[in-house]
This record gives C-alpha cells, sequence and structure tokens, in this order.
C-alpha cells in the first residue's frame, strides 16, 4: 500500500514538472501589454511601497495570471482542497508561490485564518484567487477576498486579462482562456480599495456588489481593447 502511494506522488511531481516547463515554454512566448500601469507598477511589483495587496480575478483568467505573477516575492495563492487542488498546488509551489489550501466549499474558515496569519507577516504580502471559484457560478462573486483583505487592513484590487489570439475553453463552467502560441495577452486593473475592519454586513455586501461590477466591467474592457470575441 505504501509502495503504491509512493509510486503515485512520484508520478504525480514528475507530470507536475512537465507540465510547469510546458506552461513556461508555451506561456513564455506571450507578450504581455499593461493596459493600467500606474496600478500595475504601484501595486505588483517586487518594489512596491505600497503595503500588502490581495488580487481578486475571474476563474476564466486564473491560468494565465498563475504564471505572470509567478515572480513575484511573498505571494500567495489560495487552492481547495480537492484532488484536482492538489496537482494544481504541487505546480504552485515549483512556480515559486506559497500554498494555502482551502475553499469557500471545504476548509474555508480555516483557510481563512491561515491567510490572514500570512498576510499579517513582515514584509508585505500579496495574495490572490479567482473570486468565483472553485466551481462558479461563473462571474459572481464570493466575500472570501474581500474579508481577507478587510481583516489583514490590504489593499483589494479586481484584475483581468483577455488576448485576441486564445483558446476558449468553451466546455468549462468558466469559460478558461489560454493564449496561443506568440500571441499577445492585455492585463486590465480596477480601483485599489481598502476595506474599514468595522464595516457592517450590508455595506460589505454593497462593496462585493460594486467590485463585481468592476471586475465584469475591466474583463469587458480587456476583450474589447484585445479583440477578444
Amino acid at each position: 500500500m505504501g509502495t503504491d502511494v509512493h509510486k503515485i506522488n512520484w508520478s504525480k511531481a514528475i507530470l507536475a514538472w512537465l507540465v510547469t516547463w510546458i506552461v513556461k515554454i508555451w506561456f513564455g512566448t506571450v507578450r504581455v501589454k499593461i493596459v493600467d500601469k500606474d496600478v500595475y507598477q504601484q501595486y505588483f511589483t517586487n518594489d512596491r511601497k505600497t503595503g500588502n495587496v490581495v488580487a481578486g480575478a475571474w476563474h476564466r483568467n486564473a491560468i494565465f495570471f498563475f504564471y505572470y505573477f509567478r515572480k513575484l516575492k511573498n505571494s500567495c495563492v489560495l487552492i481547495s482542497r480537492s484532488k484536482d487542488g492538489d496537482f494544481t498546488a504541487e505546480i504552485a509551489q515549483r512556480f515559486g508561490y506559497d500554498v494555502i489550501r482551502g475553499s469557500s466549499s471545504r476548509g474555508g474558515k480555516e483557510a481563512l485564518t491561515e491567510m490572514v496569519d500570512y498576510m499579517r507577516r513582515e514584509p508585505a504580502k500579496i495574495c490572490g484567487t479567482p473570486v468565483d471559484g472553485p466551481r462558479g457560478p461563473a462571474c459572481v462573486m464570493k466575500k472570501g477576498m474581500l474579508a481577507l483583505a478587510m481583516q489583514t487592513d490590504s489593499w483589494f484590487i479586481p484584475m483581468a486579462c483577455s488576448g485576441s489570439r486564445v483558446i476558449t475553453l468553451h466546455k468549462a463552467w468558466d469559460k478558461t482562456i489560454l493564449p496561443k502560441p506568440f500571441s499577445k495577452m492585455y492585463l486590465t486593473f480596477g480601483t485599489p480599495v481598502k476595506i474599514p475592519n468595522d464595516i457592517s454586513n450590508e455595506a460589505l455586501e454593497k462593496t462585493r456588489a460594486e467590485k463585481e461590477e468592476e471586475l465584469t466591467r475591466i474583463t469587458d474592457r480587456a476583450d474589447r481593447i484585445s479583440g477578444y470575441a
């Protein structure tokens, strides 16, 4: 029994290594255009001086953002506790991310507590996850990342990306997009906000709805600029 588990773990590790390098080679051919350079430079570079950042995107953009921000120092991703999540977590660690496991449907409270502890440590941290994941519904924002931003005095920033030459996984619930080799991706960012830690439930819901609308708006903007159809 132990030998079988050992073999399975080795198989997963080898497959994760292979996928990591395929993604690096594939996405390494993709050019990137930052639309909102001021937000990007102030909040998403290694020399930022803005404190903690919690970034949220729709699940359809998760794979490319997962690759693109891999070189950010002191960065963390939230990954579900599913079997698929085990494999994704292995790849995330190979990309250099700190990984916390949990989701709205499984281990959410424990994961939020762990993420709060992580974000409160020095130096400043960046944490990101799809805000409509892991199972949707697509483009409906959950409150988890807003709660994290609130409890850690972090900036919450919506972000999106799109391209004209992409592969769209139409059968996936989130309509994941993947850039084709040698294509171009456009990145857009919303307005950074801080959420008061004494905010009421009603005001938090209002903020959630506003940020959901903004995230949809900047996604549409990225689609329009890139020519995505």
